[in-house]
């Protein structure tokens, strides 16, 4: 059984070590009006993935007095946090400076923005093309930690994971755009499962095991729906190539009846807050 490789314990080693410790010191403190220059300068950019533009909606909302802004900073670095008064952000503190301690080994200072948008993962009508603006969330460049940006209160943590990798300097250089993205994402779905177990391999292979169901089923519902055959497709970089790379680390994958999963949201593991 998948259960069995030879890494896996050592990575659930390294999960269970972060929760025996104690999570990292933080503290909110006012935002000073370098915070929303910052915040304004990034939404105003241009992004060829916010094509739905959320960051700059956040943003206009925040200047009107609709959206708030929440600064945290640690010994590890700094979030910030939008969150819209009328569909708040519950933030999550701890888990997401447990995040940065787990993947950033480098000892820098990273700089997370989080913009709160409500806009969920939906797919388009039947036949249609999956594109960026249907499943990206976020955003940052590759040995940056300073230029993390999430634009999605959707799946939160776990776009946060993803582009912690990106910043770390994993990527897998060598391979072309989409087998980084599918990579980078199988590693990010396995480390939000290990955490929601904190490390324990018990319930780890429950909430890994519900993931591979719902991949596959997400897989197979695209194919089917929206024609995703190959990497050539935008959306296999996330919802098709994560499952090739499972299979390269010798996790067998479910064989189940296919059930139709219309959402595109990623993930159905929640870790908690502690």
């Amino acid at each position: 059984m998948w259960k069995r490789l030879p890494w896996l314990d050592p990575f659930l080693e390294a999960i269970e070590d972060e929760y025996r410790k104690e999570p990292p010191k933080w503290t909110l403190v006012e935002p000073e009006q370098e915070t929303y220059n910052y915040i304004y300068s990034v939404a105003d950019e241009e992004d060829k993935f916010d094509t739905f533009q959320l960051k700059k909606e956040c943003a206009a909302l925040l200047r009107s007095g609709e959206a708030t802004v929440y600064r945290c900073i640690s010994p590890l670095g700094e979030i910030l946090l939008v969150s819209l008064k009328k569909d708040p952000t519950m933030p999550s503190w701890n888990l997401w400076w447990r995040c940065v301690r787990v993947i950033l080994t480098r000892k820098k200072r990273a700089r997370i923005l989080l913009f709160g948008h409500p806009k969920q993962r939906l797919t388009p009508l039947e036949g249609e093309p999956i594109q960026e603006s249907h499943v990206n969330g976020g955003a940052t460049y590759p040995c940056n930690e300073k230029t993390i940006v999430i634009y999605r209160k959707e799946e939160m943590t776990r776009v946060i994971v993803h582009e912690l990798f990106h910043a770390s300097c994993s990527d897998p250089y060598h391979e072309d755009t989409p087998h980084i993205e599918a990579d980078t994402e199988a590693w990010a779905e396995l480390v939000l499962c290990a955490m929601a177990a904190k490390g324990k391999k018990a319930p780890f292979m429950k909430y890994m095991n519900e993931q591979l169901l719902w991949s596959v089923n997400q897989a197979e519902f695209i194919r089917i729906h929206h024609s995703v055959l190959s990497e050539e497709d935008y959306a296999w970089r996330y919802l098709v190539g994560r499952l090739d790379v499972w299979k390269s680390l010798g996790i067998t994958l479910p064989k189940t009846p296919y059930k139709s999963i219309k959402t595109l949201r990623f993930t159905i593991c929640e870790p908690d807050d502690v």
